[in-house]
């Protein structure tokens, strides 16, 4: 078994470091048996973009670096992006990341014919609104006719999200399902269900073995658990900051009757808890003597903010 020492807790790839240390090209061929699950489809060539950024429109873009960005078969861009505090905006991020990768292909050249393919794949670790009636892990969206569902517009166009709570059921149901596989991994890959996937997907456990020197990495484990925590904190500041704008905005609708109390005091709790949290981890790695790139993608402010700790 590639763990070796089973007291040691595994980092999770789902987290956004220990993701893009992973998927990168100094592990091509993990790399791109994830891509094939992902995508469904046999790779041939891959190239992979270890210099994602894109921009930073707001702090709470990641720093507006694209999680894992790939070129396939000199014939498709896809880019695979991990989602893990809902934000509520997931659909216009989406879009807005995809806007900007399809037009930095089709501005390469005047025929728009050979633009590449664009795929982005959302992995989100929490559940959507918009397909909670919907059972399956995964959602394909496409530009298709309204009134004629099976005449799709261009091929061009794809936007699949996966919710890794829906994920353990679809393995359930077929267990050599390589796309549900690799999402338990990426999700947690300390269960006993992947444990039982590494007995036959050989991919899966070179990445084992990866995540596990990973993990023995005294900074990378110092990186990726005070991103946790940062990521953990946001989560819990938001949830507060949900129901103290909902009773906030109760009371004033029993009086007004209207929704703008609601709305503006949950994004004033979000904002500010979440700000105040983020400049006390990066006050800590500072006084660590932490370099500000790293505080930088830890805690997603800005290089300015942290400079004025």
């Amino acid at each position: 078994m590639a763990n070796n020492n089973k007291n040691l807790k595994l980092l999770k790839p789902k987290i956004d470091i220990v993701f893009q240390s992973l998927f990168s090209k100094k592990n091509e061929k993990i790399t791109k048996a994830f891509a094939e699950a992902m995508l469904d489809e046999k790779v041939k060539k891959i190239t992979i973009n270890d210099d994602k950024e894109l921009f930073r429109e707001r702090p709470e873009d990641k720093l507006g670096i694209l999680d894992l960005e790939l070129d396939i078969n000199d014939s498709e861009k896809v880019d695979v992006e991990i989602q893990l505090v809902d934000r509520s905006n997931i659909q216009e991020r989406l879009l807005f990341y995809f806007s900007k990768l399809y037009y930095n292909e089709v501005k390469k050249g005047d025929d728009y014919k050979k633009a590449k393919r664009v795929v982005m794949v959302a992995i989100l670790d929490y559940d959507l609104d918009l397909t909670k009636e919907i059972k399956n892990m995964e959602t394909i969206w496409q530009l298709r006719e309204k009134n004629a569902r099976d005449l799709v517009l261009t091929d061009k166009v794809e936007i699949a999200i996966i919710e890794l709570s829906k994920v353990r059921a679809e393995y359930e149901k077929n267990k050599k399902n390589k796309k549900a596989q690799w999402a338990l991994f990426i999700d947690d890959p300390n269960t006993k269900e992947v444990e039982e996937i590494m007995k036959e997907n050989e991919d899966i456990e070179e990445a084992i073995v990866t995540v596990h020197k990973m993990t023995e990495d005294e900074k990378m484990r110092r990186l990726a658990d005070l991103r946790e925590k940062a990521i953990m904190d946001e989560k819990a500041i938001r949830r507060k900051g949900y129901e103290d704008g909902k009773s906030k905005g109760l009371a004033e609708g029993r009086t007004q009757g209207r929704e703008e109390g609601r709305e503006e005091g949950r994004e004033e709790g979000r904002e500010e808890g979440r700000s105040e949290s983020q400049r006390n981890i990066a006050k800590k790695l500072r006084n660590m003597g932490m370099s500000i790139k790293d505080i930088e993608q830890i805690t997603e402010l800005s290089k300015e903010e942290i400079e004025k700790l």
